[in-house]
């Protein structure tokens, strides 16, 4: 099940090669999409897009998906574009034209959008407390060694004299300059891009406030083409904060 391709013709050399390992950097994804998913059909049902039969039974396939993710047994097979193509081939295999209801109303655009920023929101909260836990050791090994002395060093010459427990210190305390960059980048991933669809919104009447709720996101971000412009941006920002660790 490939969305995009009209037509079966493209040279396997080209795919394998432009591809690569997307599909298995995908199954990162599949949880938050499944999630995200989960929260897009509650919010149809809600503003009576779809029926609550509908909803309870795309809900209940997507949940067992999520177990089998969690599992380990979910795969993605060469024959699938990517993440969200495997899935949405699953809730049809299962429900029919009913499974087919899960894209009313966003785009392939906004769904991968918002499967990063919830996948990049767990990881990032990760990455602050293990960053804690190494201040905390660095902390206690400063104070441990602040009578242990060592010789301070400029441009290469003994110079005035230290300690360990300075060294240790020091570099606990440029942590706390990382964990503000990764709060930044908190906000601006924390902001809930689902139903933004392609950049330009949709016409159903959907309810943006409601799926940010659901998925616990800090505010909306509110211009749909703002949405789309972000993709990238969020990612370099972390990779910025990241980076400095």
């Amino acid at each position: 099940m490939k969305l995009w391709s009209k037509e079966d013709n493209l040279d396997k050399k080209v795919e394998k090669f432009t591809v690569g390992s997307d599909r298995l950097d995908d199954l990162h994804l599949a949880k938050y999409d499944v999630i995200a998913s989960i929260a897009h059909a509650e919010m149809l049902s809600k503003c009576s897009i779809i029926t609550k039969d509908d909803e309870n039974k795309l809900v209940d396939e997507l949940k067992n998906i999520l177990k089998e993710i969690q599992k380990g047994n979910f795969t993605i097979e060469d024959s699938f574009e990517d993440v969200h193509s495997k899935i949405e081939y699953l809730l049809i295999k299962k429900l029919g034209d009913v499974g087919k209801k899960i894209h009313t109303g966003r785009s392939r655009n906004d769904q991968v959008l918002v499967a990063t920023q919830l996948f990049l929101k767990e990881e990032i909260n990760i990455i602050k407390k293990l960053v804690k836990s190494l201040f905390d050791i660095l902390i206690e090994k400063a104070n441990s060694y602040k009578h242990k002395y060592l010789p301070g060093y400029t441009h290469l010459q003994v110079a005035m004299p230290s300690t360990f427990g300075l060294w240790f210190s020091a570099y606990a305390e440029t942590l706390i300059d990382d964990i503000i960059s990764l709060n930044s980048t908190i906000k601006i991933v924390n902001q809930n891009t689902l139903g933004s669809a392609a950049g330009y919104g949709t016409s159903f009447n959907i309810d943006r406030d409601f799926t940010t709720k659901d998925l616990n996101f800090k505010t909306l971000k509110y211009n749909s083409l703002a949405c789309q412009i972000s993709r990238n941006k969020i990612e370099k920002n972390t990779f910025d904060a990241i980076g400095n660790i």
